[in-house]
């Protein structure tokens, strides 16, 4: 994979796009102004080409960090891991395809929060989740980079070095599905921040010292590893580092039928679109879409299509919802004169609720909209019906029960 890095300028344009999947959130961190890019509820083809006709890709929009001087200017971008997909899950990562590549290595599918670290101009370093410096996570990382010698000294030799360290925060409170007995920072990968390159490990045990890194299988064939995933117990799955053809690196994701049984993703919820529509909402799609077999075409096809209508309308909420917001802004944000203007208005529940809870977005209330207003079968494929009818032209609808 060859690493296209954008630009701060050319982040913003991506996430300006039309029905963009992208978005960038701006912080102040000890006065200085940073700003970190993301996406939501993003197809295949919004990584490939975020704006359409031009040369550039998105994959880097996970987590990319900029951080700017006093005048405005960009101090330093902060890479942190590219998005890399299930296999089979795109025409890149299709068996096919990848049965073909040198596996390099085979590491552990952590299941915590993704770390890191960025510099200030005043020479502070900060921790991060993915997207915020004051989350409960982020504030983890910060008391282990505080309290671990070892962790900070390291830290700092990559930041001195223009590298990336990437971390995986696990802790027993920060349990997504594993179990962990202490609050910790596993090194996952080093990136070269220059370039995007990944660092090999062991080329740095040095520096690295008793930091805990992600596990590393033992190497095996693809095959085994896919059968594998049929029978293993307590593991997510496995990130594969390859080599493709071109002899780039190249990172694709196996995850175990436990893992799927665990959470609940069944193909069997295809023809179930309000539980379709659920999984979109919370980000799960990708382990469904990976499920479903490639020549199974028109199955990929009218998930594709419901995640659009879905991705559209979220975006279309989140718009009214925010410019509500910004009514609530230039009214001093005065809940009473607020409420005396615009209690009738659609929205104003959401910019209440915003208002009284610390980081809710407007896009979360879209999707608390969407989540709660088409729930149901006969309702949700009503609306679906209404934005796009081809979602259901190989079907013929029966009675399901919900």
């Amino acid at each position: 994979m060859k690493y296209f890095l954008p630009t701060y300028d050319e982040c913003v344009r991506i996430c300006n796009t039309t029905d963009s999947a992208f978005y960038e959130n701006k912080y102040v961190v000890d006065g200085y102004n940073v700003s970190l890019f993301n996406y939501r509820v993003a197809q295949y083809r919004d990584f490939v080409e975020p704006i359409k006709g031009e040369e550039l890709s998105a994959f880097e929009l996970r987590g990319l960090t900029f951080v700017f001087n006093e005048d405005g200017s960009v101090f330093k971008r902060f890479l942190l891991l590219q998005k890399f997909f299930n296999l089979n899950q795109t025409e890149d990562t299709l068996y096919d395809i990848v049965k073909n590549y040198t596996i390099k290595d085979i590491h552990n599918k952590e299941d915590g929060s993704i770390a890191s670290f960025v510099e200030l101009p005043n020479g502070n370093i900060v921790a991060k989740s993915k997207m915020s410096f004051e989350s409960d996570q982020a504030v983890g990382i910060n008391r282990v980079h505080r309290t671990n010698e070892t962790v900070r000294k390291f830290v700092k030799w990559t930041v001195e070095n223009d590298y990336v360290a990437v971390f995986e925060y696990v802790a027993p409170h920060n349990r997504i599905v594993l179990k962990y007995t202490e609050e910790e920072l596993i090194l996952l990968r080093v990136r070269d921040n220059s370039n995007g390159r990944y660092i090999d490990l062991e080329d740095i045990k040095e520096e690295i010292g008793s930091i805990r890194t992600a596990p590393l299988e033992e190497l095996r064939d693809l095959d085994i590893l896919i059968e594998e995933c049929e029978t293993v117990k307590d593991k997510e799955g496995w990130v594969l580092h390859c080599i493709d053809e071109n002899g780039d690196d190249f990172f694709y994701k196996l995850k175990t039928r436990w893992y799927f049984d665990l959470h609940g993703l069944f193909t069997s919820d295809l023809y179930r679109e309000h539980i379709l529509v659920k999984y979109i909402l919370n980000e799960e799609i990708d382990d469904i879409i990976t499920q479903i077999p490639p020549e199974e075409t028109e199955a990929l096809e009218r998930v594709d299509k419901i995640i659009n209508v879905v991705k559209h309308e979220l975006n279309v909420k989140s718009k009214e919802i925010l410019d509500l917001n910004e009514i609530f802004n230039e009214m001093g944000r005065n809940k009473r004169e607020f409420g005396m203007k615009h209690q009738k208005t659609p929205n104003f529940g959401y910019v209440m609720s915003m208002s009284n809870s610390k980081g809710l977005t407007e896009f979360d209330m879209a999707k608390k909209f969407i989540g709660s207003k088409y729930d149901k079968l006969e309702k949700c494929r009503k609306w679906l019906m209404e934005k796009d009818k081809s979602i259901f032209e190989y079907l013929i609808i029966e009675d399901v029960d919900e």
